[in-house]
């Protein structure tokens, strides 16, 4: 509740509305004329279209708004789904940034990411 007060940071939690069963989130942070989301689903719900509909969802509201242009995510680059998430939703990919995340469940030093964006 803080960072929505705040609005810096945006989290979105996705719950299935039947069972009430936490599915995942995405957190969109505001930089000016920039959003840049982040994302994460439950494995158990990969390949059913969840994240493609919520980052379709949540980048038509950003681009929508009259003082946001662009709409960016990083993934790594050995995240080929999540690469695909990005791509079905119209993203494209801009260039690759060494050494940029840390991805502790992966590695203890920073990772290679690709970045995309959506501009208007």
């Amino acid at each position: 509740m803080t960072s929505w007060r705040a609005g810096d940071r945006l989290p979105y939690v996705m719950v299935e509305k039947s069972s009430r069963t936490l599915l995942g989130m995405l957190e969109a942070r505001s930089h000016g004329h920039s959003v840049e989301i982040g994302y994460v689903l439950a494995r158990s719900h990969w390949g059913k279209g969840l994240m493609t509909e919520a980052v379709k969802a949540f980048t038509s509201y950003a681009l929508a708004q009259p003082l946001v242009f662009r709409v960016q995510v990083t993934c790594d680059i050995e995240n080929t789904a999540s690469a695909r998430v990005l791509e079905k939703c119209g993203f494209f990919r801009e260039g690759r940034l060494g050494r940029y995340l840390m991805h502790p469940n992966l590695s203890s030093e920073p990772r290679d990411c690709f970045i995309y964006a959506q501009v208007k």
